[in-house]
């Protein structure tokens, strides 16, 4: 048994050697530079301010698109136009003009347009129509914006922006900078290249299954350790007469834990086997959350004058309309916050209490526990770069699922199950170090995790020169063999 293990070990280690180099290197940068993506902020502040001009009801704009139930309505402006982007409850997206109703129709041109005023680059640029995602754009949420528009500037930051042809909205914007580490982060470590990530399926079982066998290693590597350890070396840390043997050992006695933990929480940020439940709000729930289908018919003519009139419609950068309790909230997102109000423009306001009793309907058995007004981050609602939103309303049930709401917009945040709360600690605990202790405690937290990305990479590092050793003697054997 034991001789399985370590053959085990020797043939695995010899395969993922330099997967887990990879890993380790790709780690460091990954700390500083994940992969690019335009943040919803970042795309807020890319927008031009200020809706203006003449604005349709939404009844008369989508009439003839028979949209049954609404997911999503947006209003923005585009290039001194006002725009509405509607998604069906059916996933399909419709993009007309707010002042005639019109279908957009997003030209080569028009997206660079688009693309100079938002970024408010100017030089020279040479513009791409994409009929398949590429490296930047990889995931299949892209696809219903095919064709796609590159723009490529010729400023100093050699950046990239890409123009969905559906909407005429930014997807995406690099800089050279960018790209260069992500080609060394993030790419790498999520094995995330373009011809196999579009492939999302596959994508999938390969991380995962790659994540698994390398816990295997890991594992029959420390067991092989321990039976190492319990053999007195003839000398002072000198178990073998081989130098990257003795390294690869003693760092392996060290770090080895933690590159085990690290290549199990690797496994599980892939969710096998879709342990955890989703953290959003199920169809039933939505459905109470809303309390009625948002329809276009809740775009009243007189109740829209109102909302037209409004003074905040000229300074929002984009207004985004939802359903709550029965009601149409309008959500004006400047740069810098959110203001929530009716559609008759009264201000929003709702207690703690009145939203408890909503979530109380989700589960009549589930009975509340607690309601807490958060002002400061707790373990499972966070954010390491202070990005997510405070203060925000917290509400615990006796089956252990709480739930998170921004009480100033309606919003519902997330949920969180006792498996989703485990899944919090075995994948970003264990994978990133996120523990109050040290997350929020810089340098620290870049200190500790240096230092044991320093650890893992000596063992890969050595494990690539041992595992080279291992093949050449394992064809020498070979070769004998025939000539015998």
């Amino acid at each position: 048994m034991k001789k399985l293990i370590i053959n085990i070990h020797h043939w695995l280690g010899s395969f993922f050697c330099v997967l887990f180099l990879c890993w380790f290197l790709s780690g460091f940068v990954m700390m500083y530079q994940s992969f690019p993506k335009l943040s919803g902020k970042e795309r807020i502040s890319l927008q031009e301010k200020g809706i203006t001009g003449t604005l349709l009801s939404p009844f008369h704009i989508f009439q003839k698109d028979s949209v049954q139930e609404i997911t999503s309505l947006r209003l923005q402006q585009q290039l001194h136009r006002p725009v509405f982007h509607l998604k069906t409850t059916t996933g399909k997206t419709i993009s007309r003009y707010a002042d005639t109703g019109a279908l957009l129709d997003i030209s080569s041109k028009r997206a660079l347009d688009i693309a100079t005023a938002a970024t408010q680059i100017t030089a020279v640029s040479e513009i791409t129509s994409l009929t398949e995602l590429d490296q930047w754009i990889p995931r299949t949420h892209f696809l219903s914006h095919l064709p796609i528009y590159k723009i490529t500037f010729e400023d100093p930051s050699k950046t990239h922006v890409y123009v969905s042809s559906l909407t005429g909205e930014l997807l995406q914007k690099t800089t050279h900078k960018e790209r260069f580490w992500t080609w060394l982060g993030a790419i790498p470590h999520w094995i995330y290249f373009r011809d196999l990530r579009v492939h999302n399926t596959l994508w999938y079982q390969l991380v995962t299954w790659l994540a698994f066998f390398g816990l295997i290693m890991t594992i029959s590597g420390m067991y092989t350790g321990i039976i190492r350890y319990k053999k007195k070396p003839k000398k002072r840390f000198q178990r073998f007469k081989n130098k990257w043997y003795n390294l690869h050992y003693y760092f392996g006695l060290i770090f080895g834990v933690f590159v085990c933990t690290w290549t199990f929480s690797g496994m599980m940020s892939m969710t096998p086997l879709n342990w955890t439940p989703s953290t959003s709000l199920s169809k039933t729930e939505q459905q109470l959350w809303k309390k009625h289908p948002f329809v276009l018919t809740d775009f009243e003519d007189i109740t829209w004058q109102l909302f037209g009139q409004s003074s905040k419609v000229n300074t929002a950068r984009e207004i985004v309309f939802s359903k709550f309790q029965g009601d149409i909230l309008t959500h004006f997102i400047t740069a810098s916050n959110t203001h929530t109000s009716f559609l008759n423009t009264t201000d929003f306001s709702y207690t703690k209490e009145n939203f408890a009793a909503i979530i109380q309907l989700f589960s009549l058995k589930n009975k509340i526990e607690d309601i807490s007004l958060l002002t400061e981050y707790d373990a499972y609602y966070y954010s390491r770069h202070n990005t997510r939103k405070l203060p925000v309303l917290r509400i615990n049930t006796e089956q252990d699922i709480t739930y998170y709401i921004d009480p100033d917009t309606a919003s519902f945040l997330f949920k969180s199950s006792t498996k989703n709360k485990i899944e919090r600690w075995l994948y970003h605990g264990l994978h990133s170090l996120d523990f109050s202790f040290l997350a929020w405690n810089r340098p620290l937290w870049d200190i500790t995790l240096i230092f044991l990305l320093l650890g893992g990479t000596i063992i890969s590092g050595t494990g690539v020169v041992l595992g080279w050793k291992f093949y050449k003697r394992k064809l020498k054997k070979r070769r004998k063999k025939r000539k015998k």
